[in-house]
């Protein structure tokens, strides 16, 4: 089959069913992985697809009400998400009590966190890891463990974060829309946000430019320019407003 017939079928394919895998384009066009990974690399540089492991998301999917796993975001954007950690890095000083939320683009900021007396909360197991690397203090809220997202949630993980009081807080989002604001794809999972957010003297949202005028099955807080650091923003409606740029 030629490169472009298997470029129209891959797109098809990925446009309709938002999320395939590597092996079901493998069988839909009779090509071997590493013509399809060669695939997906060009078509993700030509920004028509988002390459993950073992599969490529649509990039154009504007309401979404599934979730992908933690190692399928970590593919996603990961220059990116460096720039806007590194960013969102600047706002922490010594001694701060600060909450960071599951996610990846939280974990970024977690791998550039080395300020001396910093203390965390997290809902994540990995972020709590990393943190710990670091030499810092680190308190773990428990609750339900959401293996897809690594996150702890449910009522004695909103009860735990309810007590503190923090100076910042960081947190993941899966789509960023002025009229839906902040969202999310699960409800328990948002409510958690929700709650850490507003135990917050400052929030911050980490979202990369795929993000915007994205909307998921659940918002968690409205939409606020001044709450976003995101990388170097591509969409006209978000251009004007007093949104925290980390240029790549």
């Amino acid at each position: 089959m030629l490169k472009e017939a298997r470029f129209s079928q891959i797109l098809d394919a990925v446009n309709r069913h938002k999320f395939v895998s590597m092996h079901d384009l493998m069988s839909l066009t009779d090509s071997s992985e590493s013509t399809i990974r060669a695939d997906l690399i060009e078509l993700d540089r030509q920004g028509k697809l988002i390459r993950l492991r073992g599969g490529a998301q649509a990039i154009n999917d504007e309401t979404l009400s599934y979730e992908l796993s933690v190692e399928q975001k970590m593919e996603i954007q990961s220059g990116a998400k460096k720039a806007i950690a590194m960013k969102a890095v600047t706002f922490i000083r010594p001694n701060m009590f600060i909450y960071l939320d599951a996610g990846t683009s939280t974990y970024a900021l977690a791998e550039e966190l080395n300020i001396p007396g910093v203390t965390v909360v997290t809902n994540s197991f990995l972020i709590a890891r990393k943190v710990m690397s670091k030499g810092l203090k680190v308190y773990v809220v428990g609750g339900e463990i959401k293996l897809s997202t690594d996150a702890l949630v449910g009522p004695f993980a909103q009860e735990s974060v309810a007590r503190f009081r923090f100076d910042l807080g960081f947190f993941g989002v899966n789509g960023v829309d002025l009229k839906a604001g902040f969202t999310t794809p699960d409800l328990v999972e948002a409510t958690m946000k929700q709650t850490a957010f507003d135990h917050c003297e400052k929030a911050f949202v980490l979202a990369d430019s795929t993000k915007f005028g994205i909307v998921t099955a659940v918002s968690f807080h409205p939409f606020d320019p001044t709450a976003l650091i995101t990388d170097t923003i591509t969409k006209d409606a978000y251009k004007h407003l007093n949104i925290l740029e980390a240029k790549l």
